[in-house]
């Protein structure tokens, strides 16, 4: 009978010892892979082909005049996504930053069907003033509120 409250002691010690050891995979995980896993149902809407910034666009949102660098005199500056799936009821918009520091947001867009078939998907910074400030931009477009590609741009 010692010998069995021996052994209940002895294994109720080495399980005491080894909680920590399992508690430490979860102290050190990665808190950015689980981020991504937490995000992936609420972007997983939407498969991305390229994206691109452009000067113009064409028939069916196709970019045009692609390029990284725009003048302060540009009227439009566009991203362009081209998409391989969107799934209804998806929302998408794009926020656009100068110098880091977000400075608009684009309109909200809402997919009234599947796309099952490649689209473009645009988004547009309208030049209201009489010229588009210099600076490093960027453009962030949004999947259900939540962040995914991110585009970056100068204006000389």
């Amino acid at each position: 009978m010692q010998s069995n409250k021996k052994r209940i002691y002895i294994s109720f010690f080495l399980l005491l010892l080894a909680l920590p050891a399992l508690a430490c995979g979860s102290l050190f995980s990665d808190p950015e892979e689980e981020r991504a896993e937490e995000n992936e149902p609420l972007t997983g809407d939407v498969e991305f082909g390229d994206v691109v910034m452009a000067e113009g666009i064409g028939g069916d949102n196709e970019p045009l005049q692609e390029t990284d660098t725009f003048s302060t005199s540009q009227d439009v500056i566009y991203v362009v996504a081209e998409t391989n799936y969107i799934e209804a009821g998806t929302t998408m918009f794009a926020r656009w930053y100068r110098d880091g520091e977000p400075f608009e947001d684009s309109a909200n867009l809402e997919a009234n069907q599947d796309y099952t078939e490649p689209t473009y998907v645009e988004f547009h910074l309208e030049n209201l003033e009489a010229e588009f400030e210099e600076g490093d931009y960027s453009v962030t477009i949004f999947v259900n509120g939540n962040p995914t590609v991110e585009e970056t741009f100068t204006i000389e």
